[in-house]
């Protein structure tokens, strides 16, 4: 697929946490009570939305964390890991007296499982006023954690606003300078099952919904989750839903249902954060879509004679959302087939 080479206003932020993952890989899940040896450990830097940081890195977009970031002893091992991945957090604040998060996570070779133990017991969340401090006129894309509700809420609806201004913009520079300004596109992760995260809904154009949230509504299969939030998200939205092994499946703004399937590699080795390299890839692909397309479509209000019969694709067209979700199955099989995240530049 080719891409636009000149890309503006193309950052994608991720708004939520990131925290310290300690892994100890087994050669199968230890019983309960005994003294078991482990094959690798290894620390990394994890959390959802800065997984899907590390993710969008490595395949190319330039990407923002913002989640605050506790000043205890393990401060500068997240930021000099997010430093190796080109992730800015220039605007994550830093608190005192209150402890990082910490996930102990058991990996186990004879079944491909990943066993996690989560630990955070106060760390703040971030709030509407660390939001105010991101430039919007230098992003296409925010992607959100559905957790800390109401500060979610706040923030989404700011960017509501932002992106009406940005349309009254854009009727205007169509009759003084022939340029489109871009708005932000607004994706949602749905994972914790927690019933009030579908008060977000209305402010999301894209929402990820994982089977742990489709199970914790009764759901047992991609098709029944997407029919229970399409029933409650505003008309357009576009839903996807990954689903382990039976690959992933979206419903687009017509209402179109997109399928594909899963790519897992020969062995399994590391499946931790694999819907987050899922989520990051569609994301990617999406994003570079949308940005291509703009950048087009200002090419051609300078040349309207040669252009005006061009058809852009947009990331919405059912078939650019198919092959953005086929995308992202094969990169979180590439990914559960390796350690950690690094190989994953070949998917670029």
């Amino acid at each position: 697929m080719a891409y636009s080479k000149n890309l503006k206003n193309q950052k994608i932020i991720c708004i939520g946490l990131t925290c310290l993952d300690i892994i100890q890989t087994c050669t199968f899940y230890p019983p309960e009570d005994s003294d078991h040896r482990s094959v690798d450990y290894k620390w990394q830097r994890g959390g959802n939305s800065s997984n899907t940081c590390t993710v969008l890195s490595l395949l190319g977009s330039s990407c923002e964390f913002l989640g605050v970031l506790s000043k205890e002893e393990h401060i500068d091992f997240l930021k000099n890991d997010m430093k190796k991945y080109n992730i800015d957090f220039s605007n994550c604040p830093e608190v005192e007296g209150h402890r990082c998060p910490i996930s102990t996570i058991i990996l186990s070779l004879s079944t491909g499982t990943r066993t996690i133990l989560h630990y955070n017991p106060d760390l703040p969340e971030i709030t509407l006023e660390n939001f105010g401090c991101l430039k919007l006129k230098n992003c296409s894309w925010i992607h959100f954690e559905g957790r800390n509700i109401t500060q979610v809420l706040a923030m989404m609806e700011t960017i509501e606003k932002y992106n009406k201004f940005i349309k009254c913009m854009n009727k205007q520079a169509d009759k003084i300078i022939n340029k489109q300004f871009t708005g932000i596109t607004v994706s949602l992760e749905l994972e914790n099952p927690l019933r009030e995260l579908l008060l977000l809904l209305p402010y999301a154009n894209i929402v990820f919904i994982s089977k742990d949230f489709a199970q914790s509504r009764g759901c047992d299969n991609m098709d029944e989750i997407l029919e229970n939030i399409g029933a409650r998200a505003r008309p357009g939205t576009i839903l996807i839903c990954a689903w382990g092994d039976r690959g992933a499946m979206a419903r687009a703004p017509d209402g179109t249902i997109v399928k594909s399937p899963a790519f897992p590699p020969e062995i399994i080795v590391d499946s931790l954060g694999a819907g987050d390299t899922f989520n990051a890839a569609v994301i990617h692909y999406l994003n570079k879509v949308k940005i291509s397309a703009e950048n087009e479509e200002n090419d051609s209000l300078n040349n309207p004679i040669e252009t005006s019969n061009l058809s852009f694709a947009k990331f919405n067209d059912p078939n650019v959302l198919q092959a953005a979700i086929i995308y992202g199955c094969h990169v979180a099989g590439a990914k559960i087939g390796m350690k950690g995240y690094d190989g994953l530049t070949d998917y670029k």
